[in-house]
């Protein structure tokens, strides 16, 4: 019992707006954070992609400065016997050291056969790693497609992918000699991870700044909350709680006690506590009167449960029932009697619901009951259907439905045998059901008559089902 009571204490812990109403306020921010995460980063990333780009197209500009374009073949030749070779390359070092973020800094002639040395420097100091002047080297996989353009002297876009030396961004700048002919290449390579990295980094560093400063003002406002809502409705529910109305004294304890809590928040909450208070002063004067209420309410219950009792409609599948059902017999006599009958009548009996019930449950059972009828109703949407028997149904076919007849059998028929073939399904959600139709003739002068009918073009279609089907039963 009392750790029964202890549960009960913990669930409704947490459905109290005190718990709750924090709480969304909590996981609401998260969100908003967590959806502009990647929006940030992209944007981050943009932006740093781009001050590469001014970066990159800054460096080649100073590295082309550097080389005379009308003598790269002597540098290819002669390159370090050159003192001037070796002059542009302690310029290329003191470049790449004032620009830390530099990988890779190079000079390539480009032709069909590969990537011709010019210059090629270390890209850490002691790393050894610069290929020697005149060295052909194998085209990167992201330089591929631009190949053509490159041995024409063209300006190729930026070049981001996976090379032998690493994943890169790579910014390459044509140069030319005095009389306009493309003499090679100035190139200037960045470590994408790097840049990624540094991505991270920066947002990382914003994160922590939002963070902090949304806990602060989450603290402000769940405090807030608390301070102005949770608690003013706290006070008046606990209130409520140590209610009487046995007699008139414990009543008036009760404006007493809710007079007492003297709620002034100046909003939506005060008002709310006012209309409460009024509502509660104003129900002294009926509550008074309570116990002639009572003998008024049971006596209405009575009038309604006699009126329950001959209610037209099943209470399971909303069709209607057996009343109903002898109801509309009557109307339908009044039609055949003035000549101006014209009905049709659909028997249904639904198959395999005492294997259902048998095997699953009668939950189960009803389940498939309402999935049954509900089949029915879709396909005869005009017409009334009545459930004369645990499994039994009926539907009344005039106007629309009644034109429709033959064509609407057909469709029903089809429904419950697509979903009786339907062998992936539980037993109990392979819906059927047998059915017969019988029209109203002039020779007919009892509209039970076209009901018998009905029911053998039922059984028929019963009889025939089993053979091909078999049964549950």
């Amino acid at each position: 019992m009392g750790t029964g009571k202890r549960h009960n204490n913990r669930n409704k812990k947490f459905r109290s707006i005190n718990f709750r109403l924090p709480l969304i306020i909590v996981i609401s921010s998260l969100l908003i954070m967590l959806a502009i995460i990647p929006t940030m980063y992209f944007r981050l990333k943009k932006d740093m992609m781009e001050d590469y780009d001014f970066l990159g197209h800054g460096i080649t500009n100073f590295m082309k400065d550097e080389i005379n374009a009308d003598i790269v073949d002597e540098y290819i030749e002669k390159n370090v016997e050159m003192e001037e070779y070796n002059r542009i390359v302690e310029a290329f070092y003191r470049i790449r050291d004032n620009y830390p973020d530099v990988l890779y800094m190079y000079v390539y002639r480009y032709k069909k056969d590969g990537a011709h040395v010019v210059f090629d420097i270390d890209s850490e100091k002691g790393v050894m790693d610069a290929d020697p002047a005149g060295t052909v080297c194998e085209i990167d996989p992201p330089s591929v497609p631009y190949l053509d353009d490159l041995c024409a002297g063209k300006q190729i876009p930026a070049l981001i992918g996976v090379t032998k030396d690493g994943y890169l961004l790579s910014y390459l700048s044509p140069v030319f000699d005095s009389n306009g002919n493309y003499q090679c290449h100035v190139g200037v390579d960045f470590s994408m991870e790097k840049l990624r990295k540094q991505s991270l980094l920066l947002l990382g560093n914003i994160l922590l700044i939002i963070y902090l400063i949304m806990l602060i003002v989450l603290l402000i406002d769940i405090f807030w909350v608390r301070k102005k809502i949770v608690k003013p409705i706290t006070q008046m529910a606990k209130c409520t709680h140590k209610f009487s109305y046995t007699t008139a004294n414990e009543r008036m304890h009760n404006i007493q006690l809710m007079e007492n809590l003297n709620i002034n928040t100046g909003d939506e909450i005060e008002e709310l506590y006012d209309d409460f208070l009024s509502v509660l002063k104003e129900s002294v004067y009926y509550i008074t009167n309570y116990g002639r209420a009572k003998l008024d309410i049971q006596d209405k219950e009575k009038k309604l449960g006699i009126m329950n009792e001959v209610a037209y409609k099943d209470s399971l599948t909303g069709a209607g029932n057996k009343a109903g059902w002898k109801k509309e017999l009557e109307l339908l006599y009044e039609t055949i009697n003035d000549n101006s009958a014209a009905f049709a009548i659909v028997m249904f009996d639904i198959n395999n619901l005492k294997y259902v019930n048998d095997t699953f449950g009668h939950e189960q059972g009803d389940n498939y009951i309402i999935n049954c009828s509900n089949m029915i109703r879709d396909i005869y949407s005009h017409s009334p259907m009545f459930r004369l028997g645990g499994d039994e149904f009926v539907v009344l076919l005039k106007g629309e439905d009644y034109a429709d007849r033959n064509e609407l059998l057909e469709i029903i028929k089809r429904s419950f045998i697509n979903t009786y073939e339907q062998e992936d399904k539980k037993p109990y959600e392979r819906y059927s059901a047998s059915m017969g139709m019988a029209e109203y003739t002039e020779s007919d002068n009892d509209p039970e008559q076209v009901l018998r009918r009905a029911d053998e073009a039922m059984y028929c279609y019963k009889t025939e089902f089993k053979k091909k089907y078999g049964s549950y039963r």
